[in-house]
């Protein structure tokens, strides 16, 4: 479905009900309408590639118009924790059991590990994830275990169509004692360290052990941190 060669009209028609629906993304649909291309957004990020339609749990009737349709739907309102574990390296969890009902189990926080494909390590979290009670047949609430699970993505239909992450399989499960969460601010902090990587002029030259560029890398961290507080609290 790679439409390089397609005209933005083109475009236009195939996409006509996203367009009508999701006119603020207007410009960015034209432009990734079925390309390999992931789009970071303001609290989430779109999947263009239709081979990611293959990878939704229950998404076996979508087309791929409502497989973007869903995945705006849902932005702002995702596992975004599981969100990032599905496109880089999960390296393990953390969680301390809430209830179990029905063959679920919910944990009331999720601690996440895991790493970016050029090896640096980011911390997450999640609160009250429901999992299969495979594997956690004998625990009790308050209880804490840390675990390797494989990060999925789904279709949910509750309240309209939307695209959610969360985890399934777990393993090397083992019972622990109690856990500290990353804080909102260090989650915040390595995001934007994350950031700022990426678009420092000297990144394609850095190794990511030594900053060669620290002064602009404070002051901009320090600048973007307070619009992101500003904004939050708006």
């Amino acid at each position: 479905m790679e439409q390089t060669n397609r005209s933005d009209e083109t475009i236009r028609k195939m996409a006509a009900d996203l367009l009508l629906n999701h006119k603020e993304y207007e410009g960015m649909i034209i432009s990734n309408y079925g390309r390999k291309v992931i789009q970071m957004v303001y609290g989430g990020s779109i999947d263009f590639d239709p081979e990611g339609l293959n990878t939704v749990v229950n998404g076996e009737k979508l087309t791929y118009n409502d497989y973007i349709d869903a995945q705006i739907n849902a932005i702002g309102k995702t596992h975004s924790g599981f969100q990032w574990c599905f496109y880089n390296i999960p390296l393990g969890f953390k969680g301390q059991v809430e209830k179990a009902s029905n063959g679920h189990i919910c944990f009331q926080r999720i601690y996440i590990e895991g790493m970016y494909f050029d090896g640096q390590c980011s911390e997450y979290k999640e609160q009250h994830v429901w999992m299969d009670l495979a594997g956690f047949e004998n625990a009790l609430p308050g209880d804490c275990f840390s675990f390797f699970a494989e990060p999925y993505r789904y279709l949910k239909t509750g309240n309209g169509k939307q695209i959610d992450y969360g985890l399934r399989n777990p393993e090397s499960i083992v019972k622990i004692d109690r856990y500290e969460l990353p804080t909102d601010d260090e989650i915040m902090d390595q995001e934007l360290e994350t950031m700022l990587c990426e678009t420092c002029f000297l990144s394609e030259s850095c190794d990511r052990m030594i900053c060669t560029n620290q002064q602009w890398r404070e002051t901009t961290k320090k600048s973007m941190k307070a619009l992101l507080k500003k904004s939050n609290n708006m």
